[in-house]
């Protein structure tokens, strides 16, 4: 349907960019990143592989290692400015969903509808 990507994750992703900020905006590789947040390595990597408006994904250095950076349009951005795109993102996030739920449940209505007189015609 559609990836969940900020929706119930904004502090971990306001975490991983204060972290960044707090490094001058140097590229980081995702085990220095979890060591200063304390979130498991697996999920500081995907929350940075599922936030490209905030992260970017530099080639791999001559010893194999994959660092990340922020995107130069975020590094402009203020602190503030940055936890309300966060929370613009997750709350659009969330009308879709309550959006695909709305859906689901007039289409089972409407199926119900459908079928209901045509059951009580025999009684």
């Amino acid at each position: 349907m559609f990836a969940r990507r900020y929706l119930g994750r904004e502090r971990q992703i306001e975490a991983l960019f204060e972290t960044f900020q707090a490094a001058d905006g140097q590229a980081m590789h995702p085990i220095q990143i979890s060591r200063e947040t304390g979130l498991d390595m697996h999920v500081v990597q995907q929350r940075l592989d599922n936030c490209p408006e905030l992260f970017v994904r530099l080639p791999r250095n001559p010893e194999g290692l994959v660092r990340y950076r922020i995107t130069s349009s975020a590094s402009v951005l203020d602190v503030a400015e940055v936890q309300q795109l966060i929370r613009r993102r997750a709350r659009s996030e969330q009308l879709q969903v309550a959006a695909a739920v709305a859906i689901v449940a007039s289409a089972g209505l409407i199926i119900l509808l459908t079928v209901i007189p045509s059951t009580s015609l025999f009684f």
